[in-house]
């Protein structure tokens, strides 16, 4: 039982872990400290 119990639980871990990370990896830039003003560019 236990060992069914950890199986699922690695099933579970591993992608939502890895979502994290990936999501962590995307939104470093925005907490990098550029404070600079955004770029707007018109529309025609």
């Amino acid at each position: 039982m236990k060992l069914k119990l950890v199986i699922v639980w690695l099933l579970v871990a591993l992608p939502l872990g890895w979502g994290v990370a990936k999501s962590l990896q995307k939104s470093r830039p925005l907490f990098a400290g550029n404070t600079g003003p955004a770029v707007v560019t018109p529309r025609r």
